[in-house]
């Protein structure tokens, strides 16, 4: 039986998002600074859109007056308050002309937001092409230098470059050895260990002790075993424990020092401050171009002899050009709205630093809001705002909750308490950290070990015992 072909019509729901929403998302989820490159590009891609100096120069074309509507420039103004006890503010000085003003902004925006350092391929170069002895040796000293990592270090093993350069294994050593002795040195080496001998052997090269402890005992010194390694070298505890004192003073990672290229400085997007018992949010936005609608080309529209394909054509650009400004005006209240939510949660914070940190998360603040979460995320990513506690990412205002017995505790708080509880302990009998989750559970905190583990690390607090011996270190060693 052979099949049959069935006409039929079936319902379905599809949810399909215009182009203009999907801007929307994407603008959403810029950063202050992402959002000022992507309108410089709008401003060189789509000639329909100028910035708001250049809107009001523009020849009116035939003295055509244009209704407000056609002329339509983005309104950065503050939004109504979400709560009453927020105030969002966006400093302006009124007797700047407003060209001055954005131009003197955006200059400093530029001179502050960018800078160019010297990296460590550059600062090697540098010093190989001053000891090369010939063309030949310079090549091989560029092609070690540039196979090194972020941290200094070479990777790959000696045999593998002499066979890539097609050279004898004894020049690429000696070349090797030749960046180890440049600024900064130890750079070339295989790993951290063998970074702090050469850097023993350049800074102290008579001191053979000293090289024997890097050498023999590296492991010993990381674990602060000073006693073994006394016993095995035959030498006094205290000349050991002063010889780490000279260990602990060089770089492990000699090449970090040295950026990979242009530094990167955090600009805030927000500003929060706590005046009065008021929250004030300020958008640090003033130096973002403001656009509007060339009127030369909505007038051009308006003439009858215009051909179709151009009419379209500046039709679609100046739909897209009210959609970019209709977006830029969304971004800028949802993001305020967010905000608003998130500081109002950890008003604590605000009035007191860190360790005061609520519990919160996406979906307090989507029920704050009326935002999907998935927006509440976007609003959250690649934003910093400024407090008097210094400069966060905005996700750094969500914390996890854990069970308590008085109600919810936040993470940032069960941190602060351990790092009070390790503070007060006693030097000789420090705390395990079943010791501390026995102490917090004593105030209603119920937390696993693990859990304990993980948040000491976050707080670089070391173990009991490594704590016992710094304590030891410390007072008996004269460290």
């Amino acid at each position: 039986m052979t099949p049959s072909l069935r006409y039929g019509l079936q319902n379905t729901q599809k949810l399909t998002l215009s182009q203009s929403q999907i801007q929307g998302i994407e603008l959403l989820q810029l950063s202050n600074i992402e959002l000022y490159e992507r309108l410089t590009q709008e401003l060189l891609e789509n000639p329909v859109i100028e910035e708001e100096q250049e809107v009001r120069d523009a020849p009116m074309p035939e003295q055509e007056e244009l209704s407000r509507e056609d002329h339509a420039v983005v309104n950065l103004e503050d939004p109504e308050p979400v709560r009453e006890d927020v105030l969002y503010s966006q400093e302006e000085d009124i007797r700047t002309p407003a060209s001055d003003r954005n131009d003197g902004q955006k200059m400093n925006y530029l001179e502050s937001a960018v800078a160019e350092r010297e990296t460590l391929t550059d600062h090697l170069l540098w010093q190989a092409r001053l000891s090369a002895a010939d063309k030949r040796e310079l090549t091989i000293l560029e092609t070690l230098i540039t196979s090194l990592d972020e941290h200094g270090f070479l990777s790959g093993n000696l045999p593998e470059y002499a066979r890539e350069m097609g050279i004898e294994e004894a020049k690429v050593a000696e070349s090797i050895a030749a960046i180890q002795q440049y600024d900064p040195v130890g750079c070339g080496a295989a790993g951290v260990r063998e970074s702090i001998e050469i850097q023993a052997r350049h800074f102290f090269p008579g001191d053979t002790v000293l090289h024997r402890m890097v050498a023999e005992h590296f492991r010993n010194l990381e674990m602060l075993d000073y006693e073994k390694i006394s016993k095995s070298l035959h030498v006094p505890l205290q000349t050991v424990m002063e010889k780490s004192q000279l260990i602990q003073g060089l770089d492990p990672y000699p090449g970090s020092s040295y950026s990979s290229g242009a530094i990167s400085y955090v600009t805030p997007d927000l500003e929060v401050k706590l005046v009065g018992g008021e929250i004030i949010i300020i958008m640090n936005d003033e130096w973002i171009p403001r656009i509007g609608i060339n009127p030369y080309y909505l007038g051009y529209l308006r003439k009858k002899n215009i051909e179709k394909n151009l009419k379209d054509y500046i039709q679609g650009k100046v739909l897209s050009a009210k959609n970019l400004m209709r977006n830029i005006n969304g971004r800028r209240d949802t993001i305020l709205k967010v905000v608003t939510s998130i500081m109002v949660h950890q008003k604590e914070f605000l009035e007191k630093g860190p360790g005061y940190l609520a519990a919160l998360t996406h979906i307090d603040v989507a029920r704050d809001t009326g935002f999907h979460e998935s927006t509440v995320s976007r609003v959250t990513s690649n934003k910093y705002v400024q407090t008097c506690w210094g400069v966060h990412d905005l996700k750094f205002f969500f914390v996890s909750r854990i069970k308590s017995s008085s109600g919810d505790a936040s993470a940032d708080f069960v941190m602060k308490r351990m790092a009070e509880l390790v503070e007060a302990e006693e030097h000789e009998n420090p705390l395990s950290d079943e010791d501390i989750v026995i102490s917090l559970s004593s105030e209603g905190i119920n937390i696993a070990r693990r859990t304990v583990a993980k948040y000491r690390n976050i707080l670089n607090i070391p173990p009991s015992g490594r704590r016992k011996k710094l304590y030891w270190l410390k007072t008996e060693g004269n460290l």
